[in-house]
């Protein structure tokens, strides 16, 4: 089951993904390049990169059985766009849900918020939150030209569950508002935001961390 109440509202995406944090661990101070590999889609057109992938096993046990407790749940999820010569960050975006199970209703109430996409969904059981949740279909990252014809990129991806640092809320809000042009690059602003991608900033109950395979613009 299922049903949308269309709004907008980036400000707060931004406070939903105010903590984009991952615990202590090696590949976090490693370049995305030297994440571990996934099968990630991704689909480059003349406005945006389109990218496809599962993320289920972001709600492996216990994440999902405590999905059901009652309280809010944040489930985020970072996809960055890099040029694979060097590593540099070419393009970014995020999705944040906000879930929360109705005891009442026995339903999952989910606020789903991204940039151009914010919706209130209601789902009976917790595949289906997974299905919106820890899955990618079609993401777009928005890019401000096409692709180097031949030349060779890559998507990195970390998602987090209920990550926790205020100290992101104010690059998020101006990433997310569309008050810069960090968002695809090209101004001094654009090393800040690379930095809510590869930077530890608190921990986070789990996380996955990983980049797919490069791929030659058409």
């Amino acid at each position: 089951m299922s049903a949308s109440a269309p709004r907008s509202a980036p400000l707060a995406l931004a406070l939903a993904l105010v903590a984009f944090a991952t615990p202590a661990r090696a590949e976090e101070t490693a370049p995305p390049s030297k994440w571990a590999r996934r099968a990630v889609v991704a689909a480059a057109g003349e406005k945006a990169v389109k990218v496809s992938v599962a993320l289920r096993d972001l709600l492996a046990s216990p994440a999902a059985e405590k999905l059901g407790n009652g309280l809010l749940h944040t489930l985020t999820v970072r996809v960055a766009l890099h040029d694979e010569s060097d590593g540099r960050l070419v393009a970014a975006s995020a999705r944040s849900c906000r879930v929360r199970f109705d005891l009442w209703d026995e339903v999952y109430r989910v606020q789903v918020e991204a940039p151009g996409d914010a919706r209130n969904l209601a789902f009976l059981a917790v595949d289906g939150v997974a299905r919106q949740c820890a899955e990618l279909k079609e993401f777009p990252l928005p890019i401000r030209a096409p692709l180097a014809t031949g030349r060779s990129y890559f998507v990195s991806i970390r998602a987090d569950v209920n990550p926790a640092d205020p100290e992101m809320i104010e690059h998020l809000r101006r990433w997310v508002t569309g008050a810069s042009p960090a968002r695809t690059g090209g101004d001094a602003l654009f090393g800040s935001v690379l930095g809510l991608f590869v930077r530890d900033f608190a921990k986070s109950e789990r996380t996955l961390l990983f980049r797919g395979a490069p791929f030659a613009a058409p």
